[in-house]
């Protein structure tokens, strides 16, 4: 069985790597860890993930809901947003792809096992 590849996209360095940390010993495999959006669509056009863990507020000029769309549009990814704060507008976008699922921070290692695991089947 080969490794599942997943993008981490988190504008908090310190966060993005303990999140990396955890999936590996999951046994996934991590492609990157970026910042942006804009950085998400260099790495997901080099090498197309399984999973997308996506946080809502990143850096740059999109939000994680708008690049987790557009990277739908062209790749068909399905993301799993990261978030500490969803209010009623982003959950009903989330809530309106069933490829997307959400994950509300503070999160526990075996939240975000369950989580990563129910996609990477």
């Amino acid at each position: 069985m080969t490794k599942k590849n997943i993008l981490i996209v988190e504008d908090e360095p310190f966060l993005g790597l303990n999140i990396k940390q955890k999936i590996e010993s999951f046994g996934f495999h991590v492609i990157a860890v970026v910042p942006s959006g804009d950085e998400a669509f260099q790495i997901v056009s080099e090498k197309v993930p399984d999973l997308i863990l996506m946080d809502i507020n990143l850096e740059g000029s999109l939000d994680g809901i708008d690049t987790a769309e557009s990277l739908r549009e062209q790749f068909s990814v399905p993301v799993l947003f990261l978030t500490g704060f969803l209010d009623d507008t982003a959950k009903q976008r989330i809530n309106q792809n069933p490829s997307y699922a959400y994950l509300m921070k503070p999160f526990t290692t075996d939240q975000l096992k369950e989580a990563v695991s129910g996609f990477a089947v």
